[in-house]
């Protein structure tokens, strides 16, 4: 198989060139992270990692050129190089290797050079910690679920076991070749002219921080610091939502014809305009996009932003501002092809501030453990990970039932009481407005 050149993608092109122009983006690591139980076959596990590298292009892809020349580079398959690390002579071997994996985490890949590094933690003779970690231009949150699932069975595969993953459908090449075609033809005049209507007029949420350091305002080479160098640009306070208050909110997602999506971020809505007093917010989100067949089992960096918008101040009750996150969010899929970022810049009133200066994410839901080979694999929430984003909000299932709530943020901008403060006034109200979804909402700041 010779080496491809391919064109990259818009989410591409654009994630590169703010890498580059922003010094606070991170390691932009997108792990599969899991942890193995049981009597690990080493050489089915490494077999199983060529296989994974072999069946998705994205795993083998590099790149070269910067700007609208930014190309991808598919190389043939290859054996999968594992870094072993033995722990299990350490005093507390899982605290190392927390440690150890944070520190893999920060630490950058070079896409130029090859997209991923694999690494194996011996804990105890059962237990093991893998990392496959790849960079974000290869992969993206839903990719993450492809691989964590082909990964068991290709281990059972290799393990002499009937197991057979779903098709492909397309590599990602093809991906870029359709998103293309896309922007060439009239659909790119479709979808603007929909993004026009649909935020024409709207505000971002004007957010100062605790420290008075606006939400939006760009910062220079030492942007995201704190008075120490050692500190870590982002940090994350998270919350569990009361089980309770979990399955109420399900409830009312079956009742109002939903998702659980749209009611959380109605929550999201609510808890801005109670800490802003504007009646009109445009909230981003990363979208899969992947709203075609062939793209549903294609790894790589597909998700697109999109901006969510509601008329707060025009909603009575809970369940009206949840029909309101629900059409914005219906229309988002529709038209979630296109970058926010290909819009015309007078679209929203953004108040010198960036778009995604302050994002909503609901995590899929994705099956996180499996057995292969009599191997349990689990698949882990990378810890110290942060987010590249400033102002972040995102929900994540805890095994079948539960919710966690994290919020990311500049560290230096919300110190840890504001910002724990923020992600528990999320989580009370929730429980409050998902035991009384049709009282009259309360309006304007608090207090």
């Amino acid at each position: 198989m010779d080496i491809q050149h391919t064109p990259a993608s818009v989410a591409q092109r654009l994630l590169w060139m703010i890498k580059h122009y922003r010094t606070d983006f991170g390691a932009l690591s997108c792990p599969v992270l899991c942890r193995l139980t049981g009597e690990v076959d080493a050489d089915a596990l490494d077999a199983a990692l060529a296989a994974l590298t072999a069946r998705h292009e994205s795993l083998r892809t590099t790149f070269t050129g910067r700007g609208a020349r930014l190309a991808q580079v598919v190389h043939p398959p290859a054996p999968a190089g594992t870094r072993r690390v033995d722990l299990s002579d350490q005093p507390n071997p899982a605290a190392a290797a927390d440690q150890a994996v944070r520190a893999e985490l920060r630490t950058a890949i070079d896409p130029t050079e090859w997209p991923s590094r694999t690494t194996l933690w011996r804990l105890a003779p059962r237990e093991h910690i893998l990392c496959l970690n790849l960079h974000h231009l290869v992969t993206d949150a839903w990719s993450t679920g492809i691989l964590f699932r082909d990964l068991g069975t290709l281990y059972a595969r290799a393990t002499g076991a009937l197991a057979q993953p779903p098709p492909t459908g397309w590599q990602y090449a093809s991906f870029v070749r359709w998103q293309q075609e896309l922007l060439d033809s009239d659909g790119l005049r479709r979808h603007r002219e929909y993004w026009r209507r649909q935020l024409a007029g709207s505000q971002l949420p004007a957010l100062g921080s605790p420290t008075g350091d606006p939400a939006g305002t760009d910062q220079s080479a030492s942007a995201g610091r704190t008075s120490s160098e050692d500190a870590p640009a982002t940090s994350d306070v998270a919350i569990d939502l009361d089980r309770e208050t979990v399955a109420r909110l399900r409830a009312l997602a079956r009742t109002q014809h939903t998702t659980l999506f749209s009611v959380l971020l109605a929550v999201f809505y609510q808890h801005l305009h109670r800490i802003t007093g504007q009646d009109d917010l445009a909230v981003a989100s990363m979208f899969a996009n992947r709203s075609r067949p062939e793209l549903r089992e294609t790894v790589g960096l597909l998700a697109n932003m999109v901006l969510l918008r509601a008329r707060v101040g025009q909603a009575t009750t809970f369940a009206e501002l949840i029909g309101q996150a629900h059409a914005a969010a219906i229309g988002a899929f529709t038209y979630q092809d296109l970058p926010y970022q290909m819009l015309p810049l007078d679209v929203v009133q953004t108040g010198g501030r960036r778009a995604d200066d302050v994002l909503f994410n609901v995590m899929a839901e994705v099956r996180h453990r499996t057995v292969a080979a009599g191997v349990g694999f689990e698949l882990l929430v990378p810890p110290g990970l942060g987010s590249r984003f400033r102002f972040e909000l995102a929900v994540a299932p805890v095994g079948p039932a539960d919710l966690r709530a994290v919020f990311y943020h500049r560290t230096a901008a919300y110190p840890g009481a504001q910002a724990s403060e923020f992600v528990s006034g999320y989580a009370e109200l929730a429980a409050r407005l998902a035991a009384e979804p049709s009282a009259p909402l309360r309006t304007g700041r608090p207090g």
